[in-house]
This record gives structure tokens, C-alpha cells and sequence, in this order.
């Protein structure tokens, strides 16, 4: 075990440090968060508990090992970096920072500050700026500084290659590969577990679930819209893990239970929702998958602010855990609520 700091995304801090609590539960990482900044997180992990955090994230960027806290008023004093058998192996180094907020100091000159004291510590390591074996991350905050060797970068290019438009079968109201993925984090099923999306339209969390090892059953009402989800989720090869089901997601026709459903529920006005009210189709849907769910399952969706508040949640009998607000545009909030059975 070592000390491990994640970096989190800027777009939606809460909503990140959400995430990287719910990955740790299912890694089964049971270390007390620190969070010495609103971007940031300290915790104790081992190094593939770290990588397999940000390889299932979509809202942590990198993780690294935490061989440097020291005051930045006197980081050239107590500055002392800790063992790291990842800068022992390495033979050379480069030293990129990130200034946290309003950081009193400049990239450059912390750069050049922790580079020092890395070299002070491992003199074997040569410095290499333009393609170092090892790199280290600065973190800067106004009075802090913490550094270590990179662990592990979030792949931001697999997200681009999901993005709605550049799915073979497209719809205007897909959700975006990142929100998609971090909600299914937020179910905190344990890979293999079975996850089910009552309205699965075009696949996108379905897409990412199975990438994160599920098992999923995929309800659409509209035949055409599901022959393009199944198209979807073939495009990238993950048709053999998800059922896609033709259906009325308010009587999901399953025997069993599932570990947690997550779902993207239709909201705009121009709807078609089989003769329903929008608020007598949400009700129905939350209801049936409570029936669906164990002692403690997890329901993850995204309302629209502007009709919907959380506590739609609560009438079918689920405990709200968490609510997250994202913008979308201008005339659009959607609110990420985690309820739980």
C-alpha cells in the first residue's frame, strides 16, 4: 500500500470526487479520502489498484504516487520525497506541474523546485525533457505542493471514439460517453454483475457498461431505435454481453433480479411515451425496477431540472444518496441522482 493522489476533473469536481469513491468500493479500497483541494484526492491504494481506478474512470485524469507534501513556503527544507521504486527503476526524469486555482508560483518555478529535490534524492535519475522514461506531476495549490511519479493517465481519445456522432446509428438526445460511464461507476456493481437501462435509446450507457465488464439487459421501446443500439453495441464489439430487448421499460420483462439499473429517461416534450404522461412514466419505471432490485441496489439516472426534481426518487420508495446538477446548455440542467433501495 502507498499513498496515491488523484487528479480530478475540472468540469464537474463533485460529481468526480463522487466517482472516485465509487470505484474505490468496487476495487474494495477501503482508505479514508483526504481531499486537500477540490481537484484533488489523497488516499492509500497499490499501484494497479490506482491504474484500474483511472481506466475505469471518466471523471479522474491521472493518478500518481505521492513521494512529495510539503508546505510550499518551505518545500526547499522539508521537502523530502519518500521511497518510490518506480523513480528507483527509472533513468531519467521530467517534471510536469499543475497550478491548482490561484497557486502563488508559476509552473516553470515548481517545476525546477521539485525536479531539484527528486535529483537531491534519486542523483542516478538524469533529467530528460523531452522524453523522460518516468514522469513526475507537481500539484500546486496556494500553500501546498504534492509530487510523484505518474501512475496512470485517463484515456481521453477512447471517449472521443464514442462520442453519439461517430456511432453508426445516431439520435440528436444521445448522452456523452463521459456522463454515461461515470454514472454507471456510480451503480457500484462489481464487475460481472448485471446492470439493466429501461431506456436504452441509441446504447450509450449500455456501451460503456459493458466496457467496464458488465452484464447488461437493454430495454427500448421503439424497434427501430433498438436494431440501432444493437448496431452500435456491435460496432464495438459488445453485443455478446447485452440483451437488447424490444419493450415497455415500465414492465421490464425479466425473472430475477439485477444489481443496479441505470438509465438516461426521455425528457424532452416531443416525447412519445405510448400515451403516458411523462410523470406517470417515470413513476412506473422507478417502480418496477425497486421490484427488480436487491436490499441496497442502486438506481443512477439523469432528470431534467426544469420538470423533474430528485424526489420523484423517494415516491417509489427509494433513499436519495447523492444529486449532482450538470448543465447541458442554456436551457437544459440535468441532475445525476443515485438512489438506493
Amino acid at each position: 500500500m502507498t499513498t496515491l493522489i488523484a487528479q480530478l476533473s475540472g468540469e464537474h469536481p463533485a460529481l468526480a470526487y463522487s466517482e472516485l469513491q465509487s470505484i474505490l468500493h468496487i476495487l474494495g479500497v477501503t482508505s479514508t479520502i483526504e481531499r486537500p483541494h477540490s481537484r484533488l484526492a489523497l488516499f492509500n491504494a497499490n499501484m494497479d489498484e490506482g491504474a484500474q481506478l483511472v481506466s475505469r474512470a471518466a471523471y479522474v485524469k491521472m493518478v500518481a504516487e505521492c513521494v512529495l507534501s510539503a508546505p510550499l513556503s518551505d518545500v526547499c527544507a522539508k521537502g523530502d520525497p519518500r521511497w518510490s521504486d518506480l523513480l528507483a527503476r527509472a533513468e531519467s526524469f521530467a517534471v510536469r506541474a499543475v497550478r491548482m486555482g490561484d497557486a502563488p508560483i508559476s509552473s516553470m518555478m515548481a517545476e525546477r523546485l521539485v525536479g531539484a529535490l527528486i535529483k537531491r534524492a534519486y542523483p542516478h535519475l538524469r533529467v530528460n525533457l523531452s522524453s523522460p522514461s518516468l514522469w513526475v506531476v507537481a500539484f500546486i495549490t496556494r500553500d501546498q505542493v504534492y509530487a510523484g511519479p505518474i501512475v496512470s493517465r485517463l484515456d481521453a481519445k477512447g471517449f472521443e471514439e464514442r462520442r453519439p456522432g461517430r456511432r453508426p446509428f445516431r439520435h440528436p438526445s444521445a448522452m456523452m460517453p463521459r456522463l454515461a460511464r461515470c454514472m454507471v461507476n456510480l451503480a457500484r456493481v462489481r464487475p460481472g454483475g448485471w446492470i439493466i437501462d429501461p431506456f436504452a435509446g441509441t446504447g450509450s450507457i449500455p456501451i460503456e457498461a459493458a466496457l467496464l465488464g458488465y452484464n447488461l439487459v437493454a430495454i427500448e421501446l421503439k424497434s427501430w431505435i433498438a436494431r440501432g443500439c444493437l448496431r452500435n453495441l456491435k460496432h464495438f464489439g459488445l453485443e455478446n454481453s447485452t440483451q437488447v430487448i424490444c419493450g415497455d421499460a415500465t414492465r421490464p420483462p425479466l425473472r430475477g433480479r439485477v444489481d443496479a439499473a441505470v438509465t438516461d429517461p426521455p425528457y424532452g416534450r416531443s416525447t412519445q411515451l405510448g400515451g403516458r404522461e411523462l410523470h406517470e412514466l417515470y413513476l412506473e419505471t422507478f417502480e418496477a425496477l425497486v421490484n427488480l432490485l436487491p436490499k441496497g441496489g442502486r438506481v443512477v439516472t439523469a432528470l431534467p431540472k426544469e420538470r423533474f426534481a430528485p424526489e420523484i426518487l423517494s415516491y417509489v420508495g427509494l433513499k436519495i444518496i447523492e444529486t449532482h446538477p450538470i448543465r447541458v446548455h442554456s436551457g437544459l440542467t440535468r441532475i445525476v441522482c443515485v438512489g438506493a433501495t
